[in-house]
């Protein structure tokens, strides 16, 4: 009887997986320095060689949008930790406070990649922020949609040009307004979804 010989496919997958993890790292850490580093780079770095990188990612954006289901991949991680909806938060807005380069990047692919990551980023935050709506610690006016309008308006003051060269310590005055300002109130709790809490109702004439 002939000895069924062990497939070749298998230490095949096992070197390409391990390659593509080898390039993601090396990703990460270029695109957080630069955003326009040349997948070249990325090669060098991760100790291969440029057709091993183009025959996984053909390009900057097929690396780009890896790289950033990667970061959703830990954060999917983090969230099962059970941590606060806070501490979830303010790791979102630190991150984005820290890692320009790579957000820059973020920012030059397609808009449906960008709804699409924002979407899940959302989907991710969502049973920690309805806990703590339940719990009392989160405001009850808000909804989880709104957390992406959040991260825009922390985008904007990040490149409004208004913050130090290395924003470390105003990024992080703002990312504790921004947790503040979603902290519960029992003013805020106690008016209608539909009234503005600045204006009021109109009185008639």
């Amino acid at each position: 009887m002939r000895a069924v010989r062990p497939s070749a496919a298998v230490p095949r997958r096992v070197d390409a997986r391990r390659n593509r993890e080898a390039i993601l790292r090396a990703a990460d850490e270029a695109f957080s320095e630069d955003a326009d580093v040349a997948l070249d780079e990325v090669a060098r770095r991760a100790g291969l060689g440029r057709a091993t990188v183009y025959r996984h990612f053909p390009d900057r954006t097929a690396l780009a949008l890896a790289v950033a289901a990667h970061h959703l991949a830990a954060f999917k991680v983090q969230v099962r930790g059970r941590e606060s909806f806070r501490e979830l938060l303010r790791a979102v807005l630190a991150m984005q406070a820290r890692r320009r380069p790579l957000v820059r990047l973020f920012r030059e692919l397609p808009e449906r990649s960008q709804r699409q990551y924002t979407h899940a980023l959302v989907s991710l935050l969502r049973p920690a922020f309805e806990q703590a709506q339940r719990e009392g610690s989160v405001r009850a006016d808000l909804e989880p949609a709104d957390l992406a309008l959040l991260f825009e308006m922390h985008e904007a003051a990040l490149v409004s040009g208004l913050t130090p060269r290395e924003p470390a310590a105003p990024a992080e005055r703002l990312v504790r307004v921004f947790l503040d300002g979603l902290a519960c109130s029992e003013r805020v709790n106690a008016l209608p979804r539909t009234e503005d809490p600045q204006v009021g109702p109109q009185k008639s004439g």
